[in-house]
């Protein structure tokens, strides 16, 4: 960091990326302003934000996402995060879905601020990230607690179902698999060189150790499971 304009105190320096030339018109006079920080450059996308972040080092590079690309910002947030990793990448955008905010996050985001949000919150998400503090705002963490209540739910659902399909014999197995592919119960019969009345038995057991009354709802089960590529995956 250099010192302020006063030289009482470090300045953060600062670039800004966004396609938008008005806007960075205005977050670079918001941000020069303060005293604590320095706009280094400013910039509309993603490609130009790297080449000036590798060339200058800022602390902080406030990011837009959509630019060049739908996705501009979050493969420049990656790339910096593996060739530049002190640099903290603060998203600034009007995106708020879930997708997105995951994927800015895994990407190497340290915050995720809306476009709608006051210049109070701009300035305090900078400051927080030249003190490499990650601060959880209340959406974001509602997103996140949704997110591990959907992966745990799921990871639930898997394990007992895996609990079934392992009581499950090979022809079982086989025919749930067959009738995943699109193949009629008849068939399945033919392909098999069995009587219907077997195939008919084979998925009364099938729906007795499920617990369900239709094939059809097991058979969408374990494919929204990703069971039935568990198990070819295995066989391969």
């Amino acid at each position: 960091m250099e010192l302020s304009r006063e030289g009482s105190q470090p300045q953060i320096g600062l670039i800004i990326a966004d396609d938008m030339l008005p806007i960075r018109e205005y977050l670079s006079m918001v941000l020069s302003h303060e005293p604590d920080m320095k706009v280094i450059d400013a910039v509309g996308t993603g490609a130009e934000a790297v080449e000036r972040a590798l060339a200058t080092h800022p602390e902080v590079l406030l990011m837009d996402l959509e630019m060049e690309t739908p996705r501009a910002g979050v493969d420049a947030i990656r790339t910096l995060a593996v060739r530049e990793p002190n640099i903290r990448c603060v998203v600034l955008t009007h995106f708020s879905d879930d997708d997105t905010v995951f994927a800015a996050f895994e990407a190497g985001a340290t915050d995720y601020v809306l476009k709608d949000s006051s210049a109070a919150d701009i300035l305090e998400a900078v400051r927080a990230a030249a003190r490499n503090l990650s601060p959880l705002r209340p959406r974001i963490a509602k997103m996140i607690r949704e997110e591990f209540r959907l992966l745990r739910s799921e990871r639930n659902a898997l394990i007992a179902t895996l609990n079934i399909v392992y009581q499950l014999t090979p022809s079982e197995l086989e025919l749930l698999r067959l009738l995943a592919e699109g193949n009629t119960k008849t068939q399945i019969a033919a392909m098999k060189h069995v009587e219907s009345s077997t195939i008919r038995t084979h998925i009364a057991n099938i729906l007795k150790k499920f617990d369900e009354s239709s094939v059809n709802d097991v058979v969408e089960r374990l494919r929204r499971l990703g069971i039935f590529n568990i198990f070819t995956s295995g066989n391969g």
